[in-house]
């Protein structure tokens, strides 16, 4: 295959988080690029991170059978690309695909994470369970992990904080920017999309409404703002994408340390991140819907 995939190995995506009934289990470094909102701000905005019909169809398949074999998993791939390929007017062949034509945007997709906050060593990215007991003593040295979610958000331009639209600037002056946000946020996302689907509806179809309730803690509302402004034109679309997808290896804000290095600053002396597709562990939450 000629054009480079990011999922090509499918091993950086099993986690990641779409909004699918597995979804109901249940952010690059802090910089200015990473979305935040002021008290009262509203916002009318687009979840555009989405992962390839390959990785998809793969990640869909590791999940239905823990014993698939790496045959299977490319023999998989291959035919959803094929698919992919041979639904496009013209048709096209799989080598030729773009990374925009590869993307499955029937489904929007999220980053998860497990990070811990030290004073004198900020923020870092948990490596709770992965080490071992011995691992695990160390990282317990840290106040408990807290569980972060990140994803890419197109920004329409907008008039103050009112949530109007600025109509004729919406090909001009958009932003597409990394969003990190809280578990509460991610719920209330999910229920949002499992409300969606009883009517039929992608909630990658449509546009949403963010409003903020509070700025130091980022407590943002998502409500549906109406269907989604940026597909309606192909050629401003692919833009959007295109930017989108700069973004997608960049969604981790935190920085990655390992047990030993944790054991030396704390004086006693690889990653935890995880991508999520809308599916997880939300038995808590479901009880309670």
């Amino acid at each position: 295959m000629t054009q480079s995939d990011p999922f090509d190995d499918y091993g950086n995506v099993e986690d990641d988080i779409g909004l699918e009934e597995e979804g109901k289990e249940e952010f690059k470094r802090d910089s200015d690029n990473w979305f935040k909102m002021e008290k009262g701000q509203i916002v009318r905005a687009a979840l555009v991170y989405f992962h390839t019909v390959d990785a998809n169809a793969v990640m869909r398949a590791k999940k239905a059978n823990k014993g698939i074999t790496a045959d299977e998993i490319r023999s998989l791939a291959r035919q959803a690309l094929e698919t992919r390929a041979g639904s496009l007017q013209p048709a096209k062949s799989v080598d030729t695909l773009t990374g925009i034509e590869r993307l499955d945007l029937g489904e929007i997709k999220m980053k998860r994470f497990d990070f811990h906050y030290q004073q004198g060593l900020g923020y870092v990215l948990s490596r709770m369970g992965k080490d071992g007991p011995e691992g695990d003593r160390v990282w317990g040295k840290l106040e408990a992990p807290k569980r972060g979610y990140s994803t890419v958000l197109l920004l329409y331009p907008m008039k103050g904080s009112t949530g109007e639209i600025i109509k004729e600037k919406i090909t001009s002056d958009y932003i597409v920017s990394p969003w990190r946000f809280s578990k509460q946020v991610y719920e209330d996302i999910w229920k949002l999309n499992a409300g969606l689907k009883e009517n039929g509806i992608l909630l990658s179809s449509q546009d949403v409404k963010l409003e903020c309730k509070d700025k130091q803690y980022q407590k943002i509302s998502i409500s549906i703002a109406g269907p989604a402004i940026w597909q309606k034109s192909e050629k401003f679309r692919n833009v959007v994408l295109e930017q989108a997808m700069a973004w997608y290896p960049k969604l981790v804000p935190f920085r990655e340390m390992t047990t030993d290095q944790l054991r030396a600053k704390l004086g006693f002396g690889g990653p935890s991140v995880s991508d999520v597709s809308a599916g997880g562990d939300f038995t808590e939450l479901l009880d309670q819907v």
